[in-house]
């Protein structure tokens, strides 16, 4: 028969013989775990693109950019601090707001990524996704006359120029330092070589002069004759 009271008094006993702080560090450490992941469980379902359409008035029109991690599917209950997700899947933002009806066929793209596009409500403040966009006044761009067309491309063409000489301009002191830095060091390994050259060259010729010297007195001594030795 298992002693289940002498096991919970040895158990407690142990407990007991842990400093009160190890437990408050464990149970800290415990929460910032399980905190960690489900804030990162939260970021991974983040995985659209998403803008947001907001109507100005007086035909203006804002577009708001949420980032690549926009929006994504979470569940529609949320729980402990709304890190915990769970029930029916709907589409949220990054900040946590409800894109309203979204169904797989309002997906658009953003940034050439699958994403999802809303507008708005400036009075409700609610969010509806928008499977369709259509540019109004895309026909101003046949009522441009060529000539504007000409004089607009000669612009850009001019302002492009003037940007590269711009970039240039600041590269420029950069680059002469560069190329001074190069020639420097070229000339510093020039000059050790030519210095180690001539010093060999001179140590050949002050050798060559010392064996000319001594030849030139061996002979002149051989001219003059060797002394006699004899009593």
């Amino acid at each position: 028969m298992v002693d289940t009271a002498g096991i919970f008094g040895q158990l407690t006993g142990m407990f007991k013989g842990f400093n009160p702080l190890v437990w408050i560090v464990v149970i800290l450490a415990v929460i910032g775990v399980t905190f960690g992941f489900l804030f990162l469980r939260k970021r991974k379902k983040l995985t659209f693109p998403a803008a947001e359409i907001v109507d100005l008035g007086s035909g203006k029109t804002s577009f708001n950019f949420l980032g690549r991690k926009g929006a994504g599917w979470f569940g529609k209950k949320r729980a402990f601090f709304n890190l915990w997700d769970y029930g029916d899947e709907i589409i949220r933002t990054n900040k946590g707001e409800i894109v309203e009806q979204f169904s797989e066929e309002d997906f658009q793209e953003v940034n050439g990524k699958r994403g999802i596009i809303f507008y708005r409500d400036p009075i409700r403040r609610l969010l509806f996704p928008i499977n369709k966009l259509k540019v109004v006044n895309k026909d101003l761009v046949s009522a441009i006359a060529p000539a504007e067309y000409t004089d607009t491309g000669v612009e850009i063409i001019k302002a492009n120029i003037k940007e590269t000489k711009d970039k240039w301009a600041e590269l420029a002191p950069y680059v002469a330092l560069g190329l001074m830095a190069i020639l420097l060091v070229i000339s510093i390994v020039v000059i050790t070589q030519m210095i180690g050259h001539s010093q060999d060259k001179a140590n050949q010729l002050i050798l060559d002069g010392g064996k000319n010297c001594l030849e030139m007195a061996k002979s002149f001594y051989n001219t003059l004759g060797a002394p006699s030795t004899a009593p």
